[in-house]
């Protein structure tokens, strides 16, 4: 215990995550003399030495190449001709373009630096306050990990050895079902500003836009067609997304440069960078929880406390919102997943139900101080103070909080998706 203390330690003194994980198995080998230190470099390539997690850095630069080749822009005057009627306008405009961006990034911080600067400035400049344009951005953005494909849950299955293509299938409808609360909020707020909205897009205008979005559009769709049809692997199809990303942008839509090309290699390399140091970190800091039997005591804890698996199922879900608040999502994944998954077991829960509640709530974290890079991103997009941007997306979180009740309560909501797409293989 005293590792995962001096691990905690580490932590709130600012020393970075995944530094964090290396020194504290490195201590508990010192300390216990249990194996060779040079088991400790050994683990750490075999962490990042996995075939599934070349997905994610491929779902990176999808992110990065959507935002330089005028795909966003495309996806924005689409949504806007569907919904920018309704009360509300933009802010409906602004949650179905993350909605439809979400199935070809999976990335929140992709959303938010892309459509962000897009959907802040049209909002904005057509009346509506830029507290609450900055409000609607941040919090759309997080449906960018449930909707497929998804960064996060690429992490969760190889940290659980669940399945990545059920991992996806299930966050359909959850992606679907936040959406909606999200609309109901900014159309409660908006009726109340009296905040403005476009006319009817006739079935013209909707056409036009449709086809010069459509190449953005069957995007998720050849993903996923390809993923259920067994064409391509989830890994694969990280691939086939970013091959794909480049041609719509180079051959279709002609707005990506050699120059963004670099640039977007050059930032994929960097978060590769910081994403490869928590993988191989984690797998050597795993092995620290497995020999210190952290996941069995907390086990034993929780059930010594109380034998309710509702008041679990609320504690769990509570560390999961707390630790959200100011750790990086990946980070989270590796570090929880083996300790809280038989926990999960124990109280019942399917392996993939419990890691699109991982997922989502981590993903409130990236609303909630002090981490909030969401926050961050759009409040300097649009110009205002973090205060500000954090007093704007609170009446979200209403919606937010009664979705994570709704998945724990009805596992249905998650699960059946995959059961009918995927049968007996799910």
């Amino acid at each position: 215990m005293l590792v995962v203390l001096g691990f905690i330690l580490m932590i709130g003194l600012g020393v970075p995550v995944g530094f964090s994980m290396v020194l504290s198995a490195f201590f508990y080998v010192i300390m216990t003399n249990s194996v060779s230190l040079t088991f400790i470099p050994q683990a750490m390539v075999s962490g990042v030495s996995s075939y599934t997690m070349l997905a994610i850095p491929f779902f990176m630069l999808v992110g990065e190449l959507m935002n330089s080749s005028g795909i966003t822009k495309r996806i924005f005057n689409f949504a806007n001709c569907c919904v920018g009627h309704i009360t509300g306008g933009l802010g409906h405009v602004n949650v179905l373009s993350s909605m439809l961006f979400a199935g070809m990034s999976g990335a929140a911080v992709a959303d938010c630096a892309g459509l962000g600067a897009i959907e802040i400035k049209a909002m904005t400049e057509e009346g509506f306050d830029t507290d609450f344009a900055v409000g609607v951005t941040a919090a759309s953005s997080i449906i960018g990990p449930i909707i497929p494909p998804s960064s996060p849950m690429v992490m969760f299955g190889i940290a659980a050895g669940v399945s990545i293509g059920s991992l996806f299938m299930g966050g359909i409808t959850v992606g679907v079902i936040m959406g909606l609360f999200m609309m109901a909020t900014v159309y409660i707020i908006s009726k109340r500003r009296n905040y403005p909205r476009h006319h009817k897009a006739r079935l013209r205008e909707i056409a036009k836009s449709f086809f010069s979005a459509l190449p953005a559009l069957l995007s998720p769709i050849i993903l996923v067609g390809g993923i259920l049809s067994g064409f391509f692997t989830p890994t694969e199809a990280a691939a086939v997304a970013v091959f794909y990303s480049l041609f719509v942008g180079l051959f279709i839509y002609r707005e990506l440069k050699f120059d963004d090309i670099i640039r977007v290699l050059i930032n994929g390399i960097e978060n590769l960078g910081l994403v490869m140091l928590l993988m191989s970190s984690g797998k050597v800091f795993a092995w620290v929880l497995g020999m210190e039997k952290i996941a069995e005591r907390t086990t034993a804890m929780l059930f010594n406390m109380t034998g309710n698996k509702v008041i679990i199922l609320i504690l769990v879900n509570l560390l999961l919102l707390f630790m959200g608040t100011f750790m990086e999502t990946n980070a989270s994944i590796l570090i929880l997943t083996p300790i809280l998954m038989p926990i999960a077991e124990l109280i019942g829960m399917h392996p993939v139900q419990f890691g699109v509640i991982m997922i989502f709530a981590l993903m409130i974290g990236l609303l909630t101080p002090p981490m909030a890079i969401c926050l961050f991103i759009t409040s300097k997009l649009g110009g205002i103070s973090f205060q500000r941007a954090f007093k704007a997306v609170t009446p979200y979180y209403i919606g937010l909080l009664v979705v994570l009740v709704l998945i724990n309560i009805f596992p249905q909501i998650i699960l059946t998706v995959p059961k009918l797409l995927l049968g007996s293989s799910f």
